[in-house]
């Protein structure tokens, strides 16, 4: 049975989609116009190797080396080389669905056509990638600029051949040769620039922070649920989230939340639960209860924010240097404006006027000229800066040896700093952070679930406490992993430190950001879990009283994989069990449908 295919054209591909290729289950391919876009870009390659023009990236060294020039003869070793030699990760290798992701990214990236590669070779990575042949690529080495160069030169060199790869049938790791000999593939073959085109850009931090975003959302919703299940064991008031309240402080997420909490929690009456209470005799509720509306709206705006900067990250040219065709330089106004061409009448005129002046009122009486020969010069010398003043302005692209930019009549290589990653490494740095959050105020809740004196229920909420000790140490994990969450919440992206000969004296620490923001949003998934399981559990003490019909159809869910905790047994089963439903979305999944109806 066939796969759906996603249609890649370097311009529309977002991280859910970018997320949702780990699965394996959805063929690549690209758009007619990325097709023409790479063939063109590769083009203006091609015509600046047989012009024998030396340009950066082309047929020059790198960083330091830029200004080595490279024989003709020797232009496809010189990339590979570069492969070889920047294949210096190190670390535990991303897992195959990871490197799936960052696959198909580059393809994504190349599909703009401002890289130089073939098709052939774009057309071989598609296939690699449709054949589930994932190169081995550590998850450390990258400082983030000049891009991700030690990941992606793994990438690279799994699939020119080298290095290893993991077998799709066994997921075991086999030299990258065998494997794609097996599956009836043929390495990439690098010629002029494409072994640049092949590292240079963004796509590790993009890659991981896409995944990071897509679960941050995911769980942001999630806690939601979580907050309005500990507010109703508890036997809180759903008063701190009227909507006068928040209308009053309009933040998008803050409305988001308190709708959501307020919906679930009193979709149309009160609950059995509630009715049997009513809240009497109490004021208001703790914090961890009553404001988060304000807490997790900011989550929910930043992953907002971040998820918007890595859409355009993804279907950004990240490459250096960069190519763009002639009809690209001449469409595009340099720097953002343009210079009017020069009225040759006007300017002539102008000057004539200013030189007339000159020998008006005796001060230039013809008396004054003693050396004809220095008349004759002064005379040519005028002309000249008339002829000058007649000619239009227009812009150009220089040249000069082992320049960064060529302009010929088939295009312009540039050099730049798009493959800096400053951007996602601070957007991701700030998605940590934010939701960071999530896990600390959940933890409080946590806390005010198991403690007696807080909850009015059993001790860590089991029968024959001393004897069990219930959700005692579920609570120690949630604190252990806030904790140190607080640790990996520092940004990465504050520091810098100058590499290759202080030739790339900044840099984003991009690739560390990324991997920072995944661990920091598991362990809130973590987190999220241990809460949904103790308002489960709570909800025990007040049978055979109900909740909503959305609350009980998560209670329904969580009590399909984990019974109600009548003895001591292994929590972390328990644990791993509902971060799951969290992870895969079942969770969502199961009151979405009334949030929906109630929205209706």
């Amino acid at each position: 049975m066939s796969k759906p295919v996603l249609y890649l054209d370097g311009y529309s591909l977002t991280p859910k989609e970018l997320f949702g290729l780990q699965s394996g289950n959805v063929d690549l391919s690209l758009t007619p116009e990325a097709e023409e876009r790479i063939k063109n870009g590769r083009e203006v390659v091609d015509k600046i190797v047989e012009s024998q023009e030396v340009v950066y990236g082309i047929n020059t060294g790198f960083g330091l080396f830029s200004n080595v020039t490279v024989s003709s003869d020797k232009l496809g070793e010189l990339q590979v080389n570069l492969i070889r030699s920047h294949s210096s990760g190190v670390g535990e290798p991303l897992s195959p669905q990871r490197t799936r992701m960052l696959l198909a990214l580059r393809i994504n990236v190349l599909a703009k056509g401002h890289s130089g590669i073939s098709l052939v070779n774009v057309f071989k990575m598609i296939k690699a990638f449709n054949a589930g042949c994932m190169p081995m690529v550590p998850c450390k080495g990258t400082v983030g600029a000049s891009g991700d160069l030690a990941p992606l030169s793994h990438l690279a060199l799994g699939l020119m051949g080298e290095g290893k790869m993991f077998d799709p049938e066994t997921g075991e790791l086999q030299e990258a040769a065998d494997v794609l000999k097996k599956h009836n593939l043929e390495p990439i073959i690098l010629g002029a620039k494409e072994g640049l085109a092949m590292i240079n850009g963004t796509q590790l931090i993009a890659a991981l922070g896409s995944e990071a975003v897509s679960r941050a959302f995911n769980v942001a919703r999630c806690a939601d649920v979580a907050t309005a299940f500990s507010l109703e064991v508890l036997c809180g008031t759903v008063r701190a989230y009227h909507p006068l309240i928040h209308k009053v402080r309009p933040h998008v997420g803050q409305q988001v939340v308190a709708t959501r909490i307020r919906t679930l929690l009193q979709p149309d009456s009160p609950s059995a639960l509630f009715q049997s209470h009513q809240y009497i005799g109490k004021v208001q509720d703790a914090y961890s209860l009553r404001c988060a509306p304000q807490v997790h709206g900011i989550c929910n705006d930043t992953i907002e924010f971040v998820n918007n900067l890595l859409t355009t990250e993804l279907n950004s040219a990240t490459d250096n240097p960069m190519v763009f065709t002639a009809e690209q330089v001449k469409n595009e106004v340099p720097f953002g404006f343009d210079i009017p061409a020069a009225d040759p009448r006007k300017d002539s005129d102008k000057f004539s006027n200013e030189v007339a002046k000159e020998f008006e009122g005796g001060g230039g009486d013809i008396d004054d000229i003693t050396d004809l020969e220095a008349a004759k010069k002064e005379i040519a010398a005028l002309r000249k800066t008339v002829a000058e003043q007649e000619k239009p302005k227009k812009w150009g692209f220089f040249k000069k040896t082992s320049d960064l930019q060529l302009q010929s009549d088939h295009g312009v290589i540039m050099s730049g700093g798009n493959f800096h990653g400053e951007y996602p490494a601070k957007a991701l740095d700030y998605l940590a952070i934010g939701v960071h959050e999530l896990s600390a105020i959940s933890e409080r809740r946590i806390e005010r679930l198991v403690n007696p004196s807080l909850s009015g229920l059993p001790a860590f909420l089991v029968q024959d406490g001393g004897f069990n000790s219930g959700f005692m140490i579920a609570h120690c994990t949630a604190a252990a992993l806030v904790s140190e969450n607080k640790v990996l919440t520092h940004p990465a992206s504050v520091d810098s430190i100058s590499t290759s000969a202080a030739k790339e004296d900044h840099v984003s620490m991009g690739g560390f950001a990324a991997r920072k923001a995944l661990e920091v949003v598991e362990h809130v998934e973590i987190v999220i879990a241990i809460e949904i399981l103790c308002a489960c559990q709570a909800m025990e003490f007040h049978r055979p009283l109900k909740t909503t019909d959305s609350l009980e159809a998560v209670y329904k869910l969580v009590r399909t994989e984990v019974e109600p905790w009548d003895g001591d047994r292994e929590m972390w089963k328990d644990i791993n069990a509902v971060k799951d439903m969290i992870y895969d979305g079942r969770l969502w999944r199961t009151v979405e449908p009334f949030l929906l109806r109630s929205s209706s």
